[in-house]
Order: C-alpha cells, then structure tokens, then sequence
C-alpha cells in the first residue's frame, strides 16, 4: 500500500466537510448549555482557564460544591478550546433556551467542530495507510484506508458528534488518540525515540478531552502486533510512553475531582439502572449492544435520547437479549481465533469491543442506557471490516476484475450516497433544542427525558411570551406543553423537572396552587433540596396564599421531604407566630427545629426570641436576641432586648440596650416610650 497522496487528503478533506457544512447555522443543543453558554468558566474566556482545570467540567454550570455533580467528569481540554473562542471570536448573543444573553459564536464553533473532525480523519487516513502498507491495490480508489475513512466520515452515528457542539471532547479525544497511534507507528518504522514522547504528550491530550482516549494503552499494542512483526518486547516498550499519558491523567483527575467518582447517582435519568435488578442490568446491557450493531449496519431511526424508558429493561428470557449474546460469542470466537493469525476481522472486532468496553455500562454506569456517540471510535473497527471485505474478499467472488471493479465502486458509492443523504438530513435536526426534541420524541416516545425536554423547550418559550405582555401566547405554549410533562410523569412519576413545571403551568392557567403544591411535593421525592420548588413554595404561599392551615400542611410535607432543611419549619414556626391569635409554644418548637439546622439565621434568633419572651422565659428570649445581634445591628432586637432586662427590673441594662435601638432608629416611638420609662424609674430609684 502506497503512502496517502494529496488528491486522497483533499477528497476526504472536502467530503467531510460538505457533510456537516450545513451546521454551520446551527445554534445551539443538549449538553452545550452546561459546557458552553451557562458554564460560568468559559464564559470568563481565558480567566476561567484555571478553574476549569481546577474542578469537574459541569462545575461551571451547577457550582464547585454541587450535588449535581456525582459520577465526575474531568474533561478540560475541549472547555479551554470554547473558552479560548469566547475570549477571542466570543460576541454577545442569545439563544432559544437561554434565559439572559452570553458570550459566543455559535456559528464559529460549529465550524470548529467540523474543522477538528476533517483534521482527525486525514491523521486516521495517514494511520491506516501506515498499517494496511502490506496490503497492495490494483487500483488507486478501491483500497482499505481511502474507503474505510470515506465510511467513517459519512456514517450517520457521527452526526451528534459533529452537530453538537459539546461533542468537541470526543473528537479531540479520537484526534489526539490517533495521532499517539501514528507516533508509535513511526517509532516502530522509523526507530526515532521522539515518537515515544509524542505518543506520551498525544494520549494525555485525548485523555484530558475524554476518558474514551485511555483505550488506546490497548489499541495501540493491539495494531502495532496485527500490523508489524516485531518483537514483544518492542511492542511493551513502543506503548509505555501511551500508558504514562494515560496514568498521568488519571492521577491529575483523582485530585481534582476526590472522591467525587465514588458518589453515587440516585436519580433515574442519571442511573438508568436505578430500579433494576442485578440481572435485568445485564440482560438490558446486552440489549444496547445489539442496537449498537444493528446502527452499525442500518442506522435508522436516530435520536439523541436513549433514557429511560425509551430502552424498557428486559429480562434474559427476551428473545433480543439471547440473539445479542449469540451474535456477541460469535464475535468473540472470530476475534479470539483470528488473533494468531492477525486476522483484519479480529482486529476490527476487538477495536470495537476495546473502544465501545468503557461506554457498554459493563464495567462503569455511564448515566444512559445507550448513545449513538459512544459508538463514535467504535464504528471505525466495522468500516475497516467492510472495506476489507470489498477490497480483499469481494474479488475472490467476483473473478473478473473489470467486473469485480465496477462492483466494488457502485457498492461503495450506494453506501456512501445512503449514509450521506441520512448524515445531511440528521444534520438539520441539530439546529437547536426545539427541533432536535420535536423530531426525536417522534422515536423516543417513552422517554420520560424526551417528553419532559420538549415539553420545556415549549415551557421557556411561554416564559419568553409572558416577559413580552402576551398571556394568549403564552398560555398556548402552556397548554401544548402540559400533555408531555404528563406522559414524563406517566412513565417516571417522581421525575422532579416536569413536576415542577406541569404544577407551574397550572398555577399560571387557572390558579390552581393546590395543584402546583400536589406536583411540588411529589417532586420533593427525588430532588429534596430543589431551589427552585423551595424559592417558589415561599413566594406563592407568602404573598399568595391566606389559608394558615393549609400552608402548615404544605411545609408539612416538605419537612418529611426534607427533614435536614430549616425553611419548612421556620415557615411554620411563622404561621403561629404571626397568627391573629398567637401561639407562642408552638412557634417556639418549630423555630427551635429551625435553629438547630440553621443556627445563625437572623430573622429565626429574633423571632424565637420574641416567643420565649411571649411566654414569659427572658432568660431564652435574651439569649437568642443577644446572638441575633452578634450577627445584625437592629433596633428592633435591641429593643427587645431592653424590654427583657426592664422586665426583670434591670433598668440601667434596659437603659442601655434602648440607647443603642434610638441610634438606628431615632424616630421610633416605641423605643422612645420605652427609654423614657427606663429613665423615669432609674431616677424615681435614687
């Protein structure tokens, strides 16, 4: 096999980028909220570099200290490259699902993405000539490289790679993975120790972009033996520098993220496997796997959204799962077999199972089901098989090689043409969020995720009306939204994000807050702490709400939700102390609930003060307005404080304590009817 010319660079090159040039006017989807736009790190463009090698790559968007946070995720590498175009190219712009405007260029990000992508291919097509070298073409266009890379590039599977901008951290994974493999190739061909270095500096590169790249420390012995007649010892010593790179990484990512890895995920849409047994885990994993294949070959329908359950969880018995374990034997036998003989169908088969192992969910949960991106390194072990098959095998079928060409060529070009007109089209469903959710959850129909996205995506545009004066656009996207925040419900009822929203959406239609406040305490189930049900809770019932003893029931319930959390008891605490007729002890036990989560809360210090004062314990009420105003000056406190030590005849205390709530306030006359009475029995006492 003759080295790569030009002619072949340039074809792949504007191949490539005719396939995904349509996205270009994308804006943006998914993931790119919490990698790009709302991630606090790249938005400070080169100054949030540090921290974004400093902490997990969602950190920017939920918070350093997050709970959202379990599982870790250390991927640095593409976030400084998005917050290098923020602080270079970024422009203030706006997005459907953004809330305020950012800093970006979706457009220029887009162009990126197939930038890096069409570079990773022409390295793969450099790699592959390096490898297949020993298997000689009759003919310049029908060889392994050029029709493996041109299959590659087209297949489908990569359209969420290359269309979504988030996916950059794949490409450079697959981009800086490839060119360590070339390093060792050259190391081995050329013996230039250099490449060693190279190789080292590449995969912690891939790795610091995904943990996908840190299957290569197997790839790379794996293709130097298939493709090479070395000596073991060759081979160890050509893949320590890789295995440096990849442990090297892997330490820098322990100390950053902790024991972050160790916590573990307790919500249904980040464990999928959540309410599985043990054997329905695997038996729904070896599902995936056959879906894997059968997209491998047919990849139709597509969708972005493999929650639970638009894959239902199966049982061994399931017909699926038995062809799955039989198709997967088979290929282990291939590849076990075919190994002594450096099959190319060996090595195609364990570079799929060797790159796809990491994202099965065999021996990590990787928070999903399935993605079409976990397959993205995978599908190249297929193409080099179909390839191998049309230029290796096919001539032995077909004996006349005038024939055997034209065959080669109408089938390469029907696959091509197939996958390329699947690719374009797939490509325009990645405009944005609407469009991408709309279109999936026509085949992710039982994805609880999938309604609840597209019923939120519908949600934010009724907030957008709203914030424009326009309440009959608004309650139209309300109304078409709340059938998909039901169907989520429906397959997962303690799904929090669409709770939430479907009881807002009936608090704004008809004001039916008994309704927002039944979804809000079924949400409490699965996400406690949620800010956004604790924020809204206080305002309705606050401002909105007079009926004491149904707002006591409702911080009822969010108390058992949330026992650890102060605000349920200091609402209800609040409810007796403000009632028209005043409860005192029974303010008193919830605020002492409240001040034992929240010790230095002004407004519980002074109002449990208040009620040991009410009932006559000055001693209690003293020392909690006395903390209360170790953390705030206020008259009121102070005045309070005064009114407990005259009460115990401690009139020059008294004296004091009002002297100091008259400087805040000077104009009170409650302070000043009290001061005087201080004043009128200290002299009355000489």
């Amino acid at each position: 096999m003759k080295l790569p010319s030009n002619i072949e660079k340039i074809i792949i090159f504007v191949f490539a980028f005719l396939l995904y040039a349509n996205t270009i006017g994308h804006k943006y989807a998914l993931d790119d909220k919490a990698t790009y736009w709302k991630n606090e790190f790249v938005q400070k463009g080169i100054d949030g570099i540090p921290d974004i090698l400093a902490y997990d790559s969602f950190a920017g968007m939920f918070g350093k200290d997050s709970k959202e946070l379990e599982g870790g995720r250390y991927r640095p590498l593409s976030l400084i490259t998005f917050a290098l175009e923020v602080e270079f190219f970024g422009k203030e712009t706006t997005d459907l699902s953004a809330k305020a405007p950012f800093k970006g260029s979706p457009g220029l990000s887009h162009f990126f993405n197939i930038l890096l992508y069409c570079i990773s291919l022409l390295i793969l097509y450099n790699v592959l000539c390096k490898l297949f070298k020993n298997y000689p073409s009759n003919h310049k266009w029908i060889n392994i490289p050029f029709i493996s890379v041109l299959l590659f590039a087209a297949h489908p599977l990569h359209t969420e790679i290359v269309a979504n901008i988030k996916s950059r951290d794949e490409i450079l994974a697959f981009l800086f993975s490839i060119a360590a493999l070339n390093s060792v190739i050259n190391y081995i061909d050329k013996n230039k120790s250099i490449e060693l270095i190279n190789s080292c500096i590449f995969l912690f590169l891939g790795s610091m972009s995904k943990e996908t790249s840190i299957t290569f420390i197997a790839i790379i012995p794996i293709s130097i033996y298939f493709f090479r007649n070395v000596k073991p010892g060759k081979i160890i010593i050509a893949s320590i520098p890789a295995f440096i790179g990849a442990a090297l990484y892997l330490f820098i990512r322990s100390v950053v993220l902790k024991d972050q890895t160790s916590i573990e995920a307790t919500q249904l849409m980040n464990n999928p496997f959540l309410y599985a047994t043990i054997s329905q885990k695997y038996a729904t994993i070896f599902l995936t796997l056959l879906i894997y294949l059968k997209l491998l070959f047919f990849p139709h329908p597509l969708t972005w959204d493999y929650y639970p359950y638009h894959i239902t969880l199966v049982n061994w018995t399931d017909w699926r799962v038995i062809l799955s374990l039989i198709i997967y034997s088979v290929l282990g036998f291939i590849a076990i077999y075919g190994f002594r003989k450096k099959s190319i169908f060996s090595f195609g088969i364990l570079f799929y199972a060797i790159t796809l192992s990491i994202t099965s969910n065999i021996f990590f949960n990787i928070g999903a089901f399935m993605s079409e991106r976990f397959v993205y390194v995978s599908l190249l072990g297929f193409c080099i098989i179909v390839a191998y098959v049309l230029t290796e095998k096919l001539p032995s079928v077909i004996k006349n090689p005038s024939n055997y060409i034209k065959s080669a060529y109408f089938i390469s070009i029907i696959i091509l043409l197939l996958f390329s007109i699947k690719t374009i089209s797939r490509n325009t469903v990645w405009k944005n969020n609407l469009t991408l959710f709309a279109n999936d959850l026509k085949t992710s129909k039982n994805s609880a995720k999938g309604n609840s996205s597209y019923a939120s995506e519908l949600y934010k545009l009724s907030e957008d009306a709203e914030s424009a004066g326009d309440t009959v656009l608004r309650n139209k996207y309300l109304k078409e939204a709340i059938p998909f925040f039901e169907k989520a419900i429906e397959i997962y009822p303690y799904y929090s994000e669409p709770l939430i929203r479907l009881g807002n959406a009936y608090y704004k239609l008809y004001g039916d807050y008994k309704k927002l406040f039944e979804y809000y305490i079924k949400a409490l189930n699965e996400t406690p702490l949620n800010a956004d049900i604790w924020n809204n809770a206080y305002g309705i019932l606050s401002y909105n709400v007079d009926e004491p003893e149904y707002e006591k029931s409702v911080w009822i319930e969010f108390s058992k939700a949330a026992p650890e959390y102060f605000l349920s008891y200091f609402e209800i605490g609040n409810l007796y102390y403000f009632s028209k007729i005043a409860n005192a002890d029974s303010a008193i036990v919830y605020y002492e609930k409240a001040k034992n989560l929240n010790p230095n809360n002004f407004d519980i210090l002074f109002r449990l003060g208040v009620s040991y004062g009410n009932i006559g314990k000055y001693n209690n009420a003293r020392e909690n307005l006395l903390s209360a105003a170790r953390i705030k000056e206020d008259a009121e406190v102070y005045k309070y404080i005064g009114m407990t030590y005259g009460i115990e005849n401690n009139d020059l205390k008294a004296l004091e304590y009002f002297e100091k709530a008259l400087a805040l306030d000077p104009q009170n006359q409650s302070i000043i009817q009290n001061l005087n009475i201080a004043k009128s029995r200290l002299t009355n006492k000489k």
